[in-house]
């Protein structure tokens, strides 16, 4: 959809984002960061692949502290690279205009093998997920991490459900939607990028510390915070299923008639499950 990447969609979701992360991979962060060394007093080498806003470079500049971090944010988009070149939490923030899946030392990024830490929130489930991973491997220095958040993994689903039919036809067609690249290439992420990252992760040679689950779920925030998120999402289903064209535009509008009176009632409800995912680059 065009509005993913859209910086208001993006803020919208940051709450979310923010509550589902997984405590006990954080944690590892934080340990891993704070363990003497002869290197511990140098600023720590971050990659965000995916940058957008610099969200993701915000979070790990507080875990990690004290420890500073110097900081590469890679993205296609020039106006959300300019955002995320801003912060102010890290040391430095050097913006790169790249495929996040390209090697970044011929554009003014970093070496490949001279990376503590990769990170990629919100961006496997968009990308075959071997390059990716082959991609962040090269990146790492021999014990170094990757921090794959956020990564979709299969469950999308309102609350209450009137018409269990539908509402499961609904949600599969959603899924097709956002399986469609795996047409033309079957290592794409899509709708269970979740399930299979550590497998592809593992063939490039990297090592899993941690995962777990990383849950939105709207009933455990203020409706008025939840309310634009929950209507951008039927947008995004129903924008999906009219172009898949299932199902019919009648069923598709009917569906979303019912999920807007209940939104209207503040009766409305989202759970949306991901994944995330700690790896290291064995010594």
């Amino acid at each position: 959809m065009a509005t993913a990447f859209d910086p208001a969609w993006l803020a919208m979701r940051e709450p979310f984002d923010e509550a589902a992360l997984e405590r006990g991979v954080i944690a590892s962060l934080r340990a891993w960061a704070g363990r003497p060394g002869p290197d511990s007093s140098l600023p720590i080498r971050v990659v965000d692949l995916g940058s957008g806003t610099g969200v993701a470079l915000r979070r790990a500049a507080r875990w990690l502290a004290p420890r500073s971090i110097d900081a590469y944010a890679v993205d296609t988009d020039p106006a959300l690279l300019a955002a995320a070149s801003t912060s102010e939490t890290s040391r430095t923030v050097t913006p790169i205009l790249a495929d996040v899946l390209a090697p970044l030392a011929p554009l003014g990024g970093p070496e490949d093998g001279s990376v503590d830490l990769v990170l990629g929130h919100a961006l496997a489930d968009l990308l075959p997920l071997d390059r990716l991973a082959q991609r962040t491997a090269a990146l790492l220095r021999p014990r170094g991490l990757a921090h794959l958040a956020l990564t979709y993994d299969g469950e999308t689903a309102f609350e209450p459900i009137e018409a269990p039919a539908l509402e499961a036809h609904v949600i599969a067609a959603y899924h097709r939607h956002m399986d469609r690249p795996r047409a033309a290439d079957p290592t794409y992420g899509g709708s269970l990028a979740g399930l299979r990252l550590a497998n592809a992760l593992e063939a490039a040679g990297l090592e899993i510390v941690r995962a777990g689950p990383a849950v939105w779920d709207t009933r455990q925030t203020d409706q008025a915070i939840a309310r634009p998120l929950l209507d951008r999402m039927i947008r995004f289903v129903v924008e999906s299923l009219l172009h898949l064209g299932e199902p019919s535009a009648g069923e598709v509008r009917g569906w979303e008639r019912s999920r807007r009176v209940l939104l209207d009632a503040d009766c409305l409800s989202l759970r949306v499950r991901h994944l995330d995912l700690l790896a290291r680059r064995p010594a």
